[in-house]
Order: structure tokens, then C-alpha cells, then sequence
């Protein structure tokens, strides 16, 4: 199969971006949830840089015979290396990892993905961070820093760690605890960072299960004649809608275009420069009394990209996420309230 569940118990995982997909079931225990390392922790470090753009790559000729050579390939993933497996050469975790951080970066590419276990150096936030940073892993903002979607886990300093901190929470909202965040891409609009290092610093009491997905094996999986349509028409997103217009329609009729069009230059400025997404605003009607809305759409994107190293294709699409169509399926199947519950799956 393409996809693997972790018990995050003492395990951290490394990711291609482009490769790999991943997922969690929020833990019902507090606030201390799967982490990804993306930002600075020194405080006197420069100030961290962004995201790297999106590489969406040149088009691919033929997606079904690229779709029967990636069936043809056996794929290992994800690569796990555990601690007692090695003996006294990774007795000092950090030498292990240095001598061995080449190593551990092309099984990356190779296999998409690297779990370790029975590491005790990533068992807290200074130790993860010695962690990436001796592995050579370069730190950028979360892609959703401007929304402050995320926020940085707390150091074992204080409030003054956080600020600096190298490590985002997973998304952590008390009204979402219980939710599942199911697979997806960790890209957002026009950036994506190239890699993750992604720990657990404390287990759920029930729940808390990684899930990790291998892109290629999911892009060889899918029904040629729906990869096919997909790729040949790309994927554009609705990301958001403004239903606050509908006071437009009680002004004189020969002012509303002027009107609409005025508003509609503003929130596409406002949502531009706050978010990396390069939206469009399109003019709409909806929800049961036809008000006037603004849509915001994404560019269009390729639902499969080529891994910029290796230049094998990878699904990099969270459309079954967003499809009405699919999640009315998952509504179906498995009722309304596990489908809100389960916060729409994202890959």
C-alpha cells in the first residue's frame, strides 16, 4: 500500500515534501501536538526566511505511460531506522546522525520518507532541534506564517523561547482537538518548503497516529481515465467566500457595477498581501436568499508535479479534500457528524 500509520511514541519522521503525504489524528491531551521544524531557534539567529516558492515543474508528455513506469517501480516506503538495531555506533545519537547525514538524506529521495525510533535525542524540543540542524536541514517560515495558522511550540525557556522557536505546532485549535486531519500536502498556495522533520513530544492519551502516504504510489494507484481528465484540465481551488455584499443590490442599479468592481480590487489586494495564494475574485450569488458574494479562487494547479532531484512524478493535490462531490461520498458512507468530525481529509 501507499500509505503508513505510525504510533507516535517516541518516533520522528522525515519527509520529502513532494513525495510524501502525511496526516494525524489530533491528540484529546493538551496543547503539545505533532511538530514540524520549520523556523529559527536561536534568538540572535537572522531572521528566518520564507517558504521556498512551489517548483511546479515542466508539464509531463504523457500522463498514462508515466503513470504505467511509476506502476512498474517497487517503491520502499517509508525507510525506518531503529535505535537498537544499530548498537554501540549510534551510543552518541548526534555523532551517529552527522556521519551518517548523507546517508539519511538520500534515502529521503529514495524512499520518500525516514521514521526513527527509539531515539531519545528528539524526545524534547532542544534535542529535536539539535536533531535537524546536525542533519543539515535548513529552517523556513510555516507557508501559513502570515495567518498564524500554526504557532510556534513553547521552548522549555519560557514565553522568550517561543518567540524563536524552530518548531510549529500542528494546527491547534480547542475547537478542532478532536478533529482527524486527514492526508495532504504541506504546501500552501505558492510555497511549499522542500522537506519536514515532524516529532511527537508527548503521546495522546487515545489517538495520535502519523500517517504518511507515498505521493508516487498514489499517483500509479489512481483510475488512469479520472488521472487523465485531472491532469489534462488541472485543479483550481474555491478557497474562501465573501457573503457580505448583498447590501449592493439595494443601491441605484447604475451604480452597483462601479460598486462591486471597487470592493472587489480592495479584498483581492487585502487577501493578496496577506496570503501567498494569488487569488481571483470572481463575482457570485449563493446560499438561500441569492446574496451577492465574492469567490476566491486559486490559480489553476497541476495535480502531479516531478520531484525537482529525481524527476519522478508524485501526486502534490489536496482535491479530494475540497470536492463537494467526494465529501457528500464520505457523508454517505460515514454519516455527517465522523465526516465534521474528521474535518474533510486534505492530501
Amino acid at each position: 500500500g501507499w500509505r503508513e500509520k505510525i504510533g507516535m511514541r517516541s518516533v520522528a519522521v522525515l519527509t520529502l515534501i513532494a513525495w510524501a503525504a502525511s496526516a494525524y489524528r489530533l491528540p484529546v491531551t493538551g496543547r503539545r501536538l505533532p511538530t514540524t521544524a520549520l523556523r529559527s531557534a536561536v534568538a540572535e539567529a537572522p531572521p528566518t526566511p520564507l517558504s521556498p516558492l512551489t517548483v511546479w515543474g515542466n508539464k509531463l508528455s504523457d500522463i498514462r505511460e508515466a503513470q504505467s513506469v511509476s506502476r512498474s517501480k517497487d517503491y520502499v516506503f517509508p525507510r525506518t531506522i531503529v535505535k537498537a538495531d544499530l548498537g554501540d555506533a549510534a551510543h552518541d545519537e548526534l555523532s551517529w546522525v552527522k556521519e551518517n547525514a548523507m546517508d539519511i538524506k538520500d534515502s529521503m529521495i529514495t524512499h520518500g520518507a525516514v521514521v526513527f525510533r527509539g531515539f531519545e535525542t528528539m524526545k524534547t524540543q532542544p534535542g529535536f532541534v539539535e536533531f535537524y540542524e546536525t542533519l543539515g536541514m535548513h529552517p523556513c517560515l510555516d507557508p501559513l506564517h502570515s495567518v498564524s495558522a500554526r504557532p510556534t511550540i513553547e521552548g522549555e525557556g519560557g514565553a522568550s523561547s517561543k518567540k524563536s522557536s524552530a518548531v510549529y505546532e500542528a494546527v491547534n485549535k480547542e475547537s478542532r482537538k478532536n478533529f482527524f486531519i486527514g492526508m495532504h500536502n504541506e504546501f500552501v498556495g505558492t510555497r511549499a518548503p522542500r522537506a519536514a522533520a515532524f516529532v511527537c513530544f508527548k503521546a495522546a492519551e487515545t489517538g495520535g497516529e502519523f500517517l504518511i502516504a507515498d505521493g508516487r504510489k498514489i499517483f500509479a494507484d489512481i483510475d488512469d481515465d479520472v488521472m487523465g481528465r485531472l491532469y489534462e484540465r488541472s485543479i483550481r481551488y474555491s478557497v474562501m467566500e465573501l457573503p457580505f455584499f448583498g447590501w449592493v443590490d439595494s443601491l441605484p442599479s447604475f451604480v452597483q457595477g462601479g460598486v462591486m468592481g471597487a470592493l472587489k480590487g480592495l479584498a483581492s489586494a487585502a487577501i493578496n498581501a496577506k496570503v501567498d495564494f494569488s487569488v481571483e475574485l470572481l463575482e457570485q450569488r449563493g446560499g438561500y436568499d441569492d446574496t451577492r458574494l465574492l469567490q476566491a479562487r486559486a490559480p489553476s494547479q497541476p495535480p502531479v508535479v516531478k520531484h525537482p532531484v529525481s524527476g519522478e512524478p508524485t501526486w502534490f493535490c489536496n482535491v479530494h479534500s475540497h470536492s463537494s462531490k467526494l465529501r457528500k461520498q464520505r457523508e454517505s458512507q460515514f454519516g455527517a457528524e465522523k465526516v465534521r468530525r474528521s474535518g474533510g481529509a486534505k492530501l
